[in-house]
């Protein structure tokens, strides 16, 4: 027998199928329980308005993303800077496996409703603080290893990283191409001034020893 909170889920987890595909202004409360087969009025047994259950829905997305971001980005038996790099690599696959449609739901709302709803932009800002702040701990690691620069500041470098994906997302569902998140992955050691990756080892060509 499903629980209170069963039902519930099950609403959010229908409603996250539409609002990826149709964004906050394009999905209606109709559109919602349809999806999750539920007569209308019931909706209302769970959440007082779209909005309410908007928030509901990223603050779920967001703490399944944190804890599958930790599970990669703070790894211990695995280098931190290959863990960053994994870490959006599979980014990279997932988007390629949804045919580059739905993006990251945290930004395309924020995109959306930044500038008329207060609410959930500060929903939004909070939940990538909570992220970016697991990639400056993973660079705070990389950093203690000697794997970048000291003078490096993670938590601003954590942000630009951060930034820069979301950006390369938009991209990414514009063109309906992997190109700018293949890109992102080819810069990312020169984002984080990885000083490390560029030794040459066995080319025979003394490269590696002097200028």
């Amino acid at each position: 027998m499903q629980t209170r909170e069963d039902k519930r889920d099950a609403i959010i987890d229908a409603g996250l199928a539409v609002l990826y595909l149709q964004g906050y202004n394009g999905t209606g409360v109709k559109d919602i329980v349809d999806e999750a087969g539920i007569p209308k009025g019931s909706f209302y047994n769970y959440f007082k308005s779209k909005e309410d259950f908007a928030i509901e829905a990223l603050q779920r997305v967001a703490g399944e993303n944190l804890t599958w971001a930790r599970g990669i980005l703070l790894d211990p038996t695995v280098p931190p800077l290959e863990r960053l790099e994994r870490f959006f690599r599979i980014g990279v696959e997932s988007a390629k496996a949804q045919e580059f449609k739905l993006g990251c739901l945290m930004g395309n709302l924020c995109q959306e409703l930044a500038d008329v709803n207060p609410r959930i932009r500060d929903t939004v800002a909070g939940l990538f603080k909570r992220l970016t702040a697991v990639f400056a701990e993973c660079l705070t690691e990389a950093q203690g290893k000697g794997d970048i620069p000291a003078r490096l500041d993670v938590n601003q470098t954590a942000d630009f990283i951060f930034n820069a994906w979301e950006g390369a997302l938009l991209r990414m569902k514009c063109d309906k191409s992997p190109e700018a998140l293949e890109a992102f992955i080819t810069v990312l050691p020169n984002l984080v001034g990885n000083h490390r990756a560029p030794h040459a080892h066995g080319t025979g060509n003394g490269s590696g020893d002097s200028d």
